[in-house]
């Protein structure tokens, strides 16, 4: 519930309540004073400090505990909308209904029963399926209270036993995915008096404290290899015993749903972390291999919201012009980049700096693969398990008369071909598509069996991007370059002085980093701005050389080009700059 909504109700008590006590006074009465004896009072008791006050100590603790109740359910994924109408609604009406009747002292046994009630189901329902140092209300919980408040005065309250498998990291699991409430409970308590819980928790902690996005197990007689994916490279880590890892498992698969008895079928479930008060989702996948089973264990975080294009690293040129074309009122402008190269990301931060005030918007999107929401975007879905593409809805889109619609997935000729024909209505189209360069997402398009005259009269710009690790701050080492590396990045010599790159004999790993020498990533990008060059070559014999010609001659710069600037700056490495520009195949 947002905060100004508190505060808003505060005022409603303070408006609403303290006149219709003033007020309750009879009219007759008040006339009647005019003509009585000084010092006449009559019955009085119409209005009250101490009813004002008890009133309002019962509204404040309402505000405070549905603040915390509304942050609750939301960070452990319960019944937001049920709970928060529940929690809302009942203590609203009864309030309300207090201010109408005469008697507080019915009135205000009323009003704690309606914030005391349900709040206490809910606290009653939470604590069920959350683990047991996350449970309030309770003597532990109590007690850690009492151990706060105290300490500060150099008192001690002897803390509680600690149970064995909530020893180790402070990270807390649930179940997720149960068809029930009462299934995902009894999924975490199988998993906790299993042998591997502590284990579990222990990998499911370092991980996060590396900032892995996946782990991958893979069980073999000898052993347990396991491997961290972070920011998109997968990193060795000291191998597991069996003796470990085998209950480790038991107790991830019971904990996600899966059978822990099968090691050959392929299972999947779900499954939530917290951590250092960050909150995380996850998904267990298993697979039986020739050698053992597979295991990748993939640790969803709060994604990052970027709120401009310098965040995700578009240099200050290419942002103007992108700006001000996807401020035109009309034209097709493509995003591409290969999976898992921040695609979503970017078409959602650059519908984010457009103006969505003045102009209608439209998404378009797969109903089983939602993009980000984004304030003022009206989202239209289509369903592709069921065969539907985009094309089957733009009908209706196009019906309502947007100024821009966006599609997420070009993967269509229909779709492609519709969108070309409604820039001439004096529209603004926006794609995506997975492609290596801007060259290529033209040539893929194309390959849909989009005439080539049809594509080139529509297209205004295509944009492609790569992720590259940025060096880590702390522990990067300048080196002086050998002329022979800087003749291969074209870099003039005498241009730059020092290049960076990540430590090569470190006594002991950075702890900022982990040792990787890398810490986060940011884009490179390439636009084509299509002209009158460019079109011909599209609508000439649609070589991807003849393309790259066309747009080198309206200023283009290619994707290395584009990393040999950042190399320049000393954000990443030549040798991170090579790993992210091979081949698809080969990265």
């Amino acid at each position: 519930m947002k905060r100004w909504l508190w505060l808003w109700l505060l005022g409603l008590l303070v408006v609403v309540w303290l006149p219709a006590e003033l007020c309750a006074q009879p009219v007759s009465t008040v006339l009647a004073q005019e003509t009585l004896k000084d010092g006449w009072s009559g019955p009085g008791f119409y209005f009250s400090f101490v009813k004002m006050l008890l009133l309002w100590g019962v509204f404040a603790l309402w505000v405070a505990t549905n603040d915390w109740a509304n942050r609750d359910m939301m960070e452990h994924d319960f019944e937001y909308p049920v709970w928060n109408n529940v929690l809302f609604f009942v203590f609203l009406g009864s309030f309300l209904l207090a201010l109408i009747l005469p008697w507080f002292l019915v009135s205000f046994p009323l009003v704690v029963l309606a914030w005391a009630v349900p709040l206490g189901l809910y606290i009653a329902n939470r604590n069920k399926r959350v683990e047991a140092n996350e449970k309030v209300l309770t003597a532990a919980h109590f007690r850690r209270i009492f151990a706060r408040m105290l300490k500060p005065a150099g008192v001690k309250v002897e803390a509680e036993p600690v149970d064995p498998r909530d020893a180790g990291p402070p990270i807390n699991l649930a179940a997720r995915g149960g068809p029930t409430p009462r299934d995902e409970a009894a999924r975490l308590l199988a998993s906790r008096q299993a042998p591997g819980f502590a284990d579990l928790r222990k990998l499911l902690a370092d991980a996060i404290s590396r900032r892995a996005d996946s782990v991958l197990l893979d069980y073999t007689q000898q052993g347990v290899s396991r491997r961290y994916f972070i920011d998109g490279v997968w990193h060795n880590v000291d191998p597991m015993e069996r003796e470990i890892a085998d209950p480790l498992l038991e107790a991830l698969k019971l904990l996600s749903g899966a059978n822990p008895e099968d090691r050959q079928r392929r299972q999947q479930g779900k499954f939530a972390a917290k951590f250092q008060s960050a909150s995380y989702q996850g998904t267990m996948v298993s697979q039986g291999t020739k050698t053992g089973e597979r295991v990748i264990i993939q640790l969803e975080g709060q994604k990052t919201r970027f709120k401009t294009l310098e965040e995700l690293g578009m240099r200050p040129k290419m942002q103007d012009q992108l700006k001000e074309i996807l401020g035109r009122h009309q034209g097709f402008v493509v995003f591409s980049a290969l999976p898992g190269s921040g695609l979503r990301t970017t078409v959602t931060t650059a519908l984010q700096v457009m103006d969505r005030f003045t102009r209608d918007f439209i998404s378009v999107e797969d109903e089983s693969n939602r993009a980000d929401e984004v304030e003022n975007v009206v989202i239209k879905t289509y369903r592709s398990a069921e065969g539907q593409t985009p094309a089957s809805i733009l009908r209706d889109v196009f019906l309502l008369e947007p100024g821009v619609v966006v599609i997420r997935d070009l993967a269509d000729a229909p779709t492609v071909s519709r969108m070309c024909a409604e820039v001439s209505e004096g529209r603004l189209l926006i794609g995506s598509i997975r492609a290596a360069e801007a060259a290529e997402a033209i040539l893929k398009l194309l390959a849909l069996g989009i005439r080539p005259e049809e594509l080139s009269s529509s297209l205004t710009a295509v944009v492609c991007q790569r992720l590259v690790r940025k060096l880590c701050e702390y522990c990067k080492e300048a080196y002086t370059p050998p002329p022979q590396t800087l003749q291969q990045l074209g870099i003039p010599a005498g241009r730059i002085e020092v290049l960076f790159r990540p430590p090569e004999h470190a006594e002991e790993p950075c702890p900022h980093c982990q040792g990787t020498g890398y810490f986060g990533r940011t884009g490179i990008f390439e636009m084509i701005v299509v002209d009158n060059g460019v079109r011909a070559a599209i609508a000439g014999n649609g070589k991807i050389e003849a393309i790259r010609q066309a747009a080198r001659k309206s200023g283009w710069r290619s994707l290395r080009e584009e990393g040999i600037l950042v190399v320049a700056n000393g954000v990443t490495s030549v040798a991170e700059l090579s790993r992210v520009l091979r081949q698809p195949a080969e990265n």
